[in-house]
């Protein structure tokens, strides 16, 4: 009995074991997701041997360059002109040659010279207010005096007249004076003090008159002094409607022509100053201590075989760029004959240096910071696995550079693919894609 129960408890467990595994085989099995391939740039690994002249390539930039905008609106009426090939008059175009002041373009004026006058003759009003207010002044200033002087001969004569009184006043107490003569002294006394009252009266209205002359002249000289500020807001504008060149230069950019609509802010030319220009190249960190300002350098451009102009070191930037991760170098060249132009391609020798065996070299921008020591540098490999695309960080030991390359001691071997773009965006074990 108890064998035939195990029997019946391994043919369950056989059911049971079958159907797992049936269900496992009918189950759909979930799908395998991946991360998509970073798309990056590579570059393969070089020999560099024998004599090898530094060489770095830059770009040409004007010493000076400036965008030249309207501050007010309207429509351009008038543009520069310049005599053409033909020896007839033309606008301005890109390339003209230009000097310090030139107006370059005008927008239409006759908006701005209403207001402009309008404002010139509120302030010419409030000018002639000011003379006629002077002129009250003065005139009461003069009635002042006159009036004083009226007020002491007033005064000499009632002191006349009140001794006179006072004489007679004795006189007539002691019966010595007759009436009529009595009656006259003090009629005359009466008077004269009648008239130093009438005269000290006029004194203080001419004083008030002068008064109110001298607010008035301050009064009319705060609105001519805002008439006059509104003279110049409105002679701003008005001269703003005139571009005029910042500098003696050249036109590389133009933007408007006769007839155009402009608003405040809206870029009209651009102009440069090619007496010297600029040059910007990026050294790896190693070579940054060779890059002293003040040292000279050549400068070649393939478009001029044969001709060689002299730059000078004016700068080295403090920090690397964070993407070529390079220390871009500054050289000023001088360019008295204007044959240097903007974005002209140019080629500047540093040096020469030798290497004595052939070493793998790398453009500058696969270089990176390696994460295994912080002193230390490593560059992004691409390598095969399985069909796949992978990223490898490996470190490497750097020599010396030899312009925008720098050599790789340790590490790397001819034919090694480095990622030159797109590094940043890549970790250890990531698939990339490499594009063209």
């Amino acid at each position: 009995m108890k064998q035939r129960r195990l029997k019946a408890v391994a043919v369950s467990a056989v059911v049971l074991l079958a159907a797992v595994v049936a269900v496992a085989v009918l189950r759909p099995r979930a799908k395998h997701t991946e991360n998509p391939a970073v798309p990056v740039k590579v570059a393969a690994v070089e020999l560099n041997t024998g004599t090898s002249e530094l060489r770095y390539s830059a770009t040409i930039i004007p010493r000076t360059e400036v965008q030249l905008a309207f501050n007010v609106g309207g429509y351009v009426d008038a543009l520069r002109k310049v005599r053409g090939v033909d020896g007839k008059l033309r606008d301005i175009q890109e390339g003209d040659v230009i000097n310090v002041g030139t107006v370059l373009a005008r927008v239409r004026q006759s908006d701005y010279q209403v207001k402009f006058k309008e404002a010139e003759s509120q302030a010419s009003q409030a000018r002639s207010g000011i003379n006629v207010s002077k002129a009250q002044y003065e005139e009461a200033v003069s009635g002042i005096a006159s009036s004083n002087a009226q007020l002491v001969e007033a005064e000499a004569a009632y002191m006349k007249a009140k001794l006179d009184f006072d004489r007679a006043e004795n006189l007539f107490a002691s019966r010595s004076m007759t009436k009529a003569d009595f009656d006259s002294a003090k009629a005359q006394y009466d008077m004269t003090s009648a008239k130093v009252a009438a005269a000290r009266s006029q004194v203080h209205v001419i004083q008030a008159k002068a008064d109110s002359a001298r607010a008035n002249i301050d009064v009319v000289q705060a609105r001519s002094s805002g008439a006059e500020a509104v003279v110049q807001e409105t002679q701003i504008p008005l001269h703003d409607t005139e571009l005029r060149s910042p500098l003696n230069g050249v036109v590389l950019q133009k933007s408007v022509e006769k007839g155009t609509l402009v608003s405040s802010g809206d870029k009209a030319f651009v102009v440069a100053d090619t007496s010297s220009v600029k040059a910007v190249f990026g050294v790896a960190d190693i070579a940054v201590a060779e890059m002293k300002p003040g040292s000279k350098l050549s400068v070649k451009s393939e478009s001029m075989p044969g001709k060689e102009f002299e730059g000078q070191i004016t700068a080295v930037f403090p920090a690397a760029d964070s993407k070529s991760r390079a220390f871009n170098v500054e050289v000023t060249i001088a360019n008295p004959e204007y044959l240097l132009r903007p974005n002209m391609i140019v080629s500047l020798r540093v040096g020469a240096k030798q290497t004595t065996t052939a070493q793998p070299v790398v453009p500058l921008n696969a270089v990176i910071k390696s994460k295994s020591n912080a002193n230390g540098y490593a560059v992004i490999v691409v390598a095969e696995d399985g069909g796949r695309q992978l990223a490898r960080i490996r470190d490497v030991k750097l020599g010396e550079s030899f312009g925008n390359s720098v050599a790789v001691a340790e590490g790397l071997k001819q034919g090694d693919r480095v990622i030159i773009t797109g590094g940043t965006m890549v970790n250890d074990g990531d698939q990339v894609k490499v594009i063209p």
